[in-house]
């Protein structure tokens, strides 16, 4: 029985099983690309949208199993942007770049890791702590978008 526990924690781990759910944003991104759109922004268009459906979702505690389905799908989107790289990057000086990927990367590890406090809490049933920390990721917005995608605030 353990080793059989054992072999789906394996698998699981290593995605060769997963919800669909997880899986499904990390394969291609939700929704259509506008013309120019990447894929990053693709994915983060979907970020917002899930941000503010778990907004939504975070007032009501009878809604924490819905809550949750958001925030899978906002991680999983998450962790799909994570590896890609922002548009801005072209305008960075070469011997800059690495700096600005890593930091780029940091900063969504960052959000990820808030997400699970906001996961945590929900499934402990702490309400007030999923919106402290729901808070925490929404003050990450505009930060990140002036560092990371500062033609965006031309538009």
């Amino acid at each position: 029985m353990k080793v059989l526990l054992g072999a789906a924690g394996v698998l699981v781990l290593f995605g060769w099983i997963a919800p669909r759910e997880v899986l499904a944003p990390m394969q291609e991104p939700r929704g259509k690309p506008h013309d120019d759109e990447s894929v990053l922004e693709t994915r983060m268009h979907a970020i917002e949208d899930e941000l503010k459906a778990l907004r939504r979702l975070l007032r009501d505690p009878a809604k924490s199993a819905e809550a949750l389905s958001m925030l899978a799908k906002l991680q999983g989107d998450s962790l799909a942007a994570k590896s890609e790289s922002p548009r801005f990057l072209a305008q960075i000086p070469e011997a800059e770049r690495a700096k600005f990927v890593a930091d780029y990367r940091r900063e969504m590890v960052r959000f990820l890791e808030i997400s699970l406090k906001v996961e945590r809490a929900l499934l402990d049933a702490k309400p007030a702590e999923a919106q402290i920390a729901f808070d925490e990721l929404r003050a990450m917005e505009d930060p990140a978008h002036a560092q990371f995608a500062p033609e965006d605030e031309d538009k």
